[in-house]
């Protein structure tokens, strides 16, 4: 049973817990501790030293994810199940060392001020783009959680509607879910405010009404919200009547985004409870901070690891040296708005000021995203009528119209061949791809696919922080 459970987070985790890979695993975690340290002040000398840790630390794992693919090198990186074998804390050390070297030549001579372009300094460039990976990953992530949605959506819609969706049983069950959709979000922010409440009331006499008035401003944001988001659930529903198309996947989608709305929104009011209450810092803070720092660079591991795994480059060995790196600067993103470093300044005190940031970005781009795919996801399933057709598409239809006129005698038989299709859909700089050419296509996915499933991932992921 304990095999099966080692297995299981192997899998999971993509090796990261495996005896082979454990001692590169307790090397990255020491990295995010050291990191996560030095964010407890905001002196910026504190934040050039994790800035120089977390650039050493991320190139060394890059270089030895390089070095993995020969396989000499990889039989000396991995094939020993010892956990603490000296050859692999040598090898770690050497690399090291070399980023290190690298780094400070690169510290020493490559400044802002010392360089033609000022914003390839160390300064100015490293700063900023561990902030940009920090964002756009937390921002980037509902695309790879709308797939998931999609998948469950689509699913649940075929095993209710069946194939006949102009029954009255269909009808029945499009209307249903279409209310549930909508009373759901309400019944769910009712509770919420009436739960919570009592966390942000002041606790004692002279506390700030503050936190009360922000809670139910918030809670008036999300009600508007709902009702703008319900509007737009309703105009899809009628556009799908009016294709004589009724379907569950529009309302199913919206509720499990919504689940996400919900979740980030409540992120957003309660990190602005602990920040606007908080007093000073505490031991019990720090450490807790910490605990989420390296909770939160597990999650990136596994979250980002479902998704690069179909790239070359990257094997079931390799890949965890990319997830190091990758999380490192992750964490270090937030390590630099709060310390500060190089000629960027703190601006936040602590990790939840920070959170309370990206929760808000990423509310917003969520809701955005949905009302975009929500409309583009039902276009592609032909649940209603289309605004824009993809270059295939518009050979289908075209094609299907020679057809058409073929069987009605308006054209005499195979004078409008596939040939002269694609001839004037060329003209109109209308691009398709050959037979041939889409089946490389359609069997490269196949090929992804599989690798996929051997390497024992999903294809998507709740969790972003």
């Amino acid at each position: 049973m304990l095999k099966n459970i080692k297995d299981k987070l192997e899998n999971l985790f993509h090796k990261i817990f495996s005896n082979s890979h454990l001692i590169y695993t307790l090397i990255f975690f020491l990295f995010i501790l050291l990191i996560t340290l030095f964010s407890f002040t905001s002196n910026p000398l504190m934040g050039n030293i994790a800035l120089f840790i977390a650039v050493t630390s991320a190139l060394t794992f890059i270089i030895m994810m390089i070095f993995s693919l020969y396989p000499k090198l990889d039989e000396t990186f991995f094939l020993s199940d010892k956990i603490f074998e000296k050859r692999k804390i040598f090898i770690f050390l050497l690399i090291y060392l070399v980023s290190s070297i690298i780094i400070i030549i690169y510290f020493s001579v490559g400044s802002s001020n010392q360089l033609p372009i000022q914003f390839l300094g160390w300064d100015l460039a490293l700063p900023v783009f561990f902030i940009v990976i920090y964002f756009g990953w937390n921002i980037f992530q509902i695309v790879f959680i709308k797939t998931g949605f999609d998948e469950i959506s689509t699913s649940i819609d075929k095993k209710l509607m069946n194939s006949n969706r102009t029954s009255t049983k269909a009808e029945s069950l499009s209307w249903l879910f279409l209310v549930l959709a909508i009373i759901v979000p309400v019944l769910m922010q009712i509770v919420t405010f009436i739960g919570f409440i009592s966390y942000f009331q002041p606790q004692n006499s002279g506390d700030p009404q503050d936190p009360l008035y922000w809670y139910i401003g918030w809670n008036i944001v999300m009600f508007f919200i709902i009702v703008l988001l319900s509007f737009h659930l309703i105009y899809l529903f009628i556009q799908s009547k009016k294709k004589t198309a009724p379907n569950l996947f529009s309302s199913i989608f919206y509720l499990l985004i919504w689940i996400i709305i919900w979740f980030r929104s409540f992120s957003f009011i309660n990190n602005f409870r602990t920040v606007a209450s908080s007093i000073g810092a505490d031991l019990f803070r720090n450490f807790m901070d910490i605990l989420l720092l390296i909770i939160t660079a597990i999650i990136v591991l596994r979250g980002l690891g479902d998704k690069v795994y179909k790239y070359k480059i990257f094997t079931p060995n390799n890949l965890p040296f990319f997830l190091f790196s990758f999380a490192i600067l992750y964490i270090e993103g937030q390590v630099i708005m709060i310390t500060g470093a190089g000629s960027i300044a703190s601006v936040y005190d602590n990790f939840k000021q920070v959170s309370l940031a990206n929760n808000f970005i990423v509310l917003v781009v969520t809701v955005i995203y949905y009302w975009w795919y929500a409309k583009y996801s039902l276009e592609q399933k032909n649940f209603i009528f289309k605004n824009r057709f993809k270059a295939r598409e518009v050979y289908a239809i075209i094609k299907d119209f020679g057809d058409y006129l073929e069987v009605r005698n308006l054209i005499e038989k195979d004078r409008l061949s596939e040939r002269e299709i694609k001839s004037f859909l060329k003209d109109k700089k209308i691009a398709i791809l050959d037979d041939d050419e889409e089946q490389n296509v359609i069997s490269k996915k196949e090929s992804q696919d599989r690798d996929k499933d051997s390497i024992g991932v999903k294809s998507w992921d709740l969790d972003i922080e």
